[in-house]
C-alpha cells in the first residue's frame, strides 16, 4: 500500500519534539503551558500540538502561562496561535505585513492578536539535530505507517535536515518504508526550492533510487480551510479574501517550467477560485508540452465539489485530483458550518463517475496521526462518519475495492510508479503486506482495526514485533 501524500516530519514533531495536547481543554492546554514553562530554558520555544475545531488559548490566556517563552499552539500546519513572546521573537509587530500566501491577524488597535494563517516560516523555529530527528522519523514511519501496511511513503520534506535523515535511513539495514520526497516552492510552507533554479537543473520525477526518490515540486496556491480563495468572499475587503500565493499567470510559468524539466507537480488548491486558477495553469502548460504524460496532481481538489465542468477540465488535461477523505472525520456536525456551506464534500463517487483515478493517502501533519493508518482513511471512504457518528454526504460513499485501489494501484499511477508498484505482478517490488484479518469479512466501520502481521519492503520481511522493539529503542 502506498500512501501518496503526507508529513511524516512534521508529524514527527508532535510526537517527539513538541506537545501533544489534541483534545484537551483550554484550561488543560494551559496547564501544560506553564508546567513546560516551568522546566524549560527562558527565552526557549514551547510549541504544542492541537487539531482540527479545537478551542484553543488565546494570546492573553498564553502570555499569563508563559510571559518569558515564546509559545505557539497548533491547530494544524495551516494554522496556529501565538504569545507575546512568540510575536517577539518571530518579528511580527504592527507594522507587519504579511508576506504572499500569510494571513496575521490583528486587533481594531493594530496590535496583533497572535493568530496566524500559513506562516509557520515566520517564527524562525529550527529543527531539532539530524540524528534526533532521524530518530524520531523512523519511530513515526514504522509505528504509524508500516505496522499499518504501507510501504511506500510520499512525504512532503519540511527541512533540510528532514531529508538529511531520510538519506540516512536510506543508507542504513533497518526496516523503512519506500520514501519519495517533494519539495516545496516558495512561497509555500517550508519552501525548499525556488521553481526556476529547480526547473533549470533537470532532475526528473523518480531521480534518486529505490529506497528514497524525487517525488514532484509542491507548489501551495492557496490557504488551509479558513484561508482557501473561494468565489464567496470576494465581497469582502481584499485582506480577509482566501490567500493566494501567486498570480495565476506566474503559476501559469511555474507548472509549465516544472513539466518541462520532467518532473511531476503537486498543488494545493482547495478553493472554488484556487482551483480555477489552477486547472487553467495545467492547460496552458499541456499547450506549451502537447502530448505530455504530467500527471500534475492537484491535491485536495474534491474536498469541496464545485464544478462538474472544471472537474472535466482536469480530468482531460491529464490532471490528477486527491482530494483527502480522512478530513470527513474533522467537519462540523452543522452542515451550515462546514466550509463552503453547501458544497458536496469529499466526493469521491462524483470523481470515480468522472473517470478520474485518485490516489489515497493521509495528508496528516499531526493535527490527525491516526490518519496515517490507511484502513481509517478507507473507514472515512465507505461510512462518511464524522468524530460524532455523523454522515457527511453519504451518497460520496465509495466500496471496499475502490478504496483499496486508491491506495495501491492509483496511488501508484499518481506518483509514476506503476511498473514498479501497486500490485503484486511478476516485475514489480516485493512490497507486501499481510493482514491481522480479511478487510472484506471487517464491518465497515470497524476498519480502521485492520493490522499488518508481516510488512515486506523488497523481499525483506519484517514482523509486528520486530518494528514494536523498533519504536521502544527509537
Amino acid at each position: 500500500m502506498i500512501d501518496s501524500h503526507t508529513h511524516v516530519e512534521l508529524t514527527a514533531y508532535s510526537r517527539h519534539h513538541w506537545t501533544d495536547v489534541r483534545g484537551l481543554t483550554v484550561r488543560q492546554v494551559l496547564d501544560v503551558v506553564r508546567a513546560e514553562a516551568a522546566t524549560s530554558p527562558t527565552g526557549s520555544w514551547i510549541v504544542l500540538q492541537g487539531t482540527f475545531g479545537q478551542e484553543l488559548p488565546d494570546r492573553a490566556a498564553l502570555d499569563d502561562a508563559a510571559p518569558e517563552h515564546p509559545t505557539a499552539v497548533r491547530w494544524s500546519m495551516h494554522k496556529f496561535q501565538l504569545n507575546g513572546a512568540g510575536l517577539d521573537a518571530a518579528g511580527i509587530t504592527h507594522r507587519t505585513v504579511a508576506p504572499p500566501g500569510a494571513r496575521i491577524h490583528f486587533e481594531s488597535s493594530g496590535r496583533p492578536t497572535g493568530l496566524v494563517e500559513e506562516g509557520w516560516d515566520l517564527l524562525g523555529w529550527e529543527p531539532p539535530a539530524v540524528d534526533a530527528l532521524r530518530e524520531s522519523i523512523a519511530e513515526t514511519a514504522r509505528t504509524l505507517f508500516m505496522t499499518k501496511g504501507v510501504t511506500t511513503i510520499h512525504e512532503i520534506a519540511a527541512s533540510r535536515t528532514g531529508i538529511a535523515a531520510y538519506r540516512q535511513l536510506a543508507a542504513g539495514d533497518g526496516p523503512m518504508p519506500r520514501m519519495g520526497l517533494a519539495l516545496t516552492a516558495a512561497p509555500g510552507h517550508q519552501p525548499l526550492i525556488t521553481v526556476d533554479s529547480f526547473a533549470g537543473i533537470g532532475l526528473p520525477v523518480g531521480f534518486g533510487g529505490a529506497k528514497l526518490r524525487l517525488s514532484a515540486v509542491k507548489i501551495f496556491v492557496d490557504g488551509g480551510r479558513d484561508g482557501a480563495l473561494r468565489s464567496t468572499l470576494m465581497g469582502d475587503p481584499a485582506h480577509r479574501w482566501g490567500l493566494l500565493s501567486r498570480a495565476p499567470q506566474r503559476l501559469a510559468e511555474e507548472v509549465t517550467a516544472i513539466l518541462g524539466a520532467g518532473t511531476q507537480a503537486w498543488i494545493h488548491a482547495i478553493g472554488d477560485l484556487a482551483q480555477e486558477v489552477t486547472v487553467s495553469a495545467i492547460e496552458q502548460a499541456v499547450r506549451a508540452h502537447p502530448g505530455l504524460d504530467h500527471r500534475t496532481r492537484i491535491e485536495h481538489f474534491g474536498n469541496e465539489i464545485y464544478s462538474d465542468a472544471r472537474m472535466h477540465r482536469l480530468i482531460a488535461a491529464g490532471g490528477i485530483p486527491a482530494p483527502n477523505p480522512s478530513f470527513v472525520f474533522a467537519e462540523p456536525d452543522d452542515p451550515a458550518r462546514r466550509l463552503p456551506a453547501g458544497a458536496v464534500k469529499y466526493g469521491l463517487r462524483t470523481l470515480l463517475s468522472a473517470g478520474a483515478q485518485p490516489p489515497g493517502n493521509s495528508d496528516t501533519a499531526g493535527a490527525q496521526p491516526f490518519a496515517c493508518n490507511p484502513w481509517f482513511t478507507m473507514q472515512c471512504m465507505l461510512v462518511r462518519a464524522n468524530r460524532n457518528g455523523v454522515i457527511v454526504d453519504g451518497d460520496e460513499a465509495i466500496s471496499l475495492d475502490e478504496a483499496l485501489r486508491m491506495f495501491t494501484v492509483d496511488a501508484a499511477r499518481a506518483t509514476f510508479q506503476e511498473h514498479e508498484l501497486g500490485s503484486i505482478t511478476v516485475g514489480k517490488y516485493a512490497d507486501l503486506a499481510v493482514l491481522n484479518k480479511d478487510p472484506h469479512a471487517v464491518p465497515a466501520e470497524q476498519l480502521s482495526t485492520v493490522d499488518a502481521e508481516i510488512v515486506m519492503v523488497g523481499g525483506v520481511v519484517t514482523t509486528r514485533e520486530q518494528l514494536a522493539a523498533l519504536a521502544r529503542q527509537d
